[in-house]
C-alpha cells in the first residue's frame, strides 16, 4: 500500500502538486470568493424575489446544496436545486435564478439560463468565465465572476471553496441570510485551524483524514450525514467518485432509518466492502444524535463495518467547512492510495465529446 506519509511517492502519484495546493488552499479560496461576491452590485429588485432557484451541476451543484441545507432553518424563501435542462414551471419575474457553473460552460446550465432570461426571471450567477459569463455580460446582468487564483488542479470539486464562498456572499449581499461578514470569517480561520491536522505533512498517526482513507481502500464507502451537514455528505461523495475513481454514495440520517438499515443483509458481499462513515456532531439535535448512535449499532449487528467521525467545531458554520475540508483531504488521500491522477477524468471527458456528436 502507498505510504501517505511519504509526501515525494504522494505527489509523484499526483503527477505534481498542483491538487495539494488546491486542497490546502481551501481557506484562501473561501475568503477570496465570499469577500467578492458581498460586494457585487446587485438591483434591488433581486432582493424581493419569491424564490431562488440554482442551476448546477457536480462540482458547481454541490456548493449550493452545502448552503442550503446549512441555512435550511433561516432561509424565508424557498431556495430550490435544478439540476437538468428544465426549469421549474413557476419560474417567472419573481424568480431569482442562479447559473452556477464554475468553468462557465456548462451544457445544462446555459440551456436553463437561456430559459431563464426569456421567461423574464431575476438572474445572476457564480462562474470562472466561458459561455455563462459571456451570455450574462451580453444582457448586461450582474454576476459574480471569478479568477481562481487558489485552485492551480483547475478542477472545480478541488476548488469548491470558490462556489461556496461565492454563493455565500450573494446570499448575504441579498440578505436571504443574516449571517455577518465577521462571523463568517472567524468560522474560515478557525476551521483552517482544524485543517491542520487533515495535511499531508501531518503524520498518519495523528491525521485522522489518512487513517480513515486507509480504511476506505478497497471499501464502498456510505457516508452517513444529518441536517446541516448533509450537503458536505454529497461533496465528498462526488469528491470520492472524481478524485479517488472510486464509487461511493452518501445517506441522511433520519431517511435511511426508514428502509435502508432492512437492506443490509445482502448481498453476502456487502459485509466484505462496505463501511458505513457516520459524520456525528454534538450540534445535531438531540433526536439525531441519538439516532446516529442506534443506526450504528443496527449496521454492526448486520457485520458491516462502520467509522466514526465526530466534529470539532465550535460552531455549524465551522463544522461544514471542517467537513469539507476534510472530504477534500480524505479523498485526495484515497486517490494515492489507488495511485490514480485526483485531476483527470477521463470519462466524464469522453461523456462529454460523445454528447457533441449527437
Amino acid at each position: 500500500m502507498v505510504n501517505l506519509d511519504d509526501r515525494e511517492q504522494v505527489l509523484k502519484l499526483q503527477g505534481g502538486d498542483a491538487v495539494l495546493r488546491s486542497v490546502d488552499a481551501l481557506s484562501q479560496q473561501l475568503q477570496q470568493s465570499f469577500e467578492e461576491a458581498l460586494e457585487i452590485k446587485l438591483p434591488e429588485k433581486y432582493k424581493s424575489v419569491q424564490n431562488v432557484v440554482v442551476c448546477g451541476m457536480g462540482g458547481s451543484r454541490f456548493p449550493a446544496y452545502i448552503l442550503q441545507q446549512l441555512f435550511k432553518k433561516e432561509l424565508k424563501i424557498p431556495y430550490l436545486l435544478n439540476d437538468d435542462y428544465t426549469l421549474p414551471g413557476f419560474v417567472g419575474e419573481n424568480t431569482l435564478v442562479v447559473l452556477s457553473s464554475y468553468s462557465g460552460t456548462t451544457e445544462e446550465v446555459i440551456t436553463t439560463g437561456k430559459t431563464a432570461i426569456e421567461k423574464g426571471a431575476k438572474v445572476t450567477g457564480v462562474t470562472a468565465g466561458g459561455g455563462v459569463a459571456a451570455m450574462l455580460k451580453e444582457k448586461n446582468l450582474p454576476a459574480y465572476v471569478f479568477d481562481p487564483k487558489f485552485n492551480p488542479s483547475g478542477q472545480p470539486r478541488i476548488g469548491f471553496g470558490y462556489g461556496v464562498g461565492g454563493h455565500l456572499g450573494l446570499l448575504v449581499n441579498l440578505g436571504f441570510v443574516t449571517v455577518s461578514r465577521e462571523q463568517i470569517l472567524t468560522a474560515i480561520n478557525n476551521s483552517t485551524r482544524l485543517f491542520e491536522e487533515f495535511k499531508l505533512g501531518c503524520p498518519k498517526d495523528k491525521n485522522p483524514a489518512k487513517q480513515i482513507a486507509e480504511k476506505l481502500y478497497q471499501r464502498y464507502p456510505y457516508y452517513v450525514v444529518s441536517e446541516f451537514l448533509t450537503g458536505v455528505g454529497n461533496a465528498i461523495a462526488n469528491q470520492t467518485n472524481e478524485t479517488a475513481k472510486a464509487i461511493s454514495s452518501f445517506r441522511v440520517i433520519p431517511e435511511l432509518n426508514h428502509h435502508l438499515m432492512e437492506g443490509l443483509k445482502f448481498p453476502d458481499k456487502l459485509r466484505e466492502i462496505a463501511t458505513f462513515v457516520l459524520f456525528y456532531s454534538n450540534l445535531y439535535s438531540a433526536p439525531i444524535q441519538k439516532r446516529f448512535k442506534i443506526t450504528k449499532d443496527v449496521v454492526e449487528q448486520n457485520n458491516v463495518q462502520t467509522l466514526w467521525y465526530e466534529l470539532k467545531g465550535k460552531t455549524e458554520l465551522e463544522q461544514v467547512f471542517e467537513l469539507m475540508g476534510f472530504g477534500s483531504y480524505l479523498s485526495m488521500y484515497l486517490s494515492a492510495l489507488y495511485e490514480q491522477d485526483p485531476s483527470a477524468i477521463p470519462f466524464v471527458n469522453y461523456f462529454k465529446e460523445r454528447m457533441k456528436e449527437v
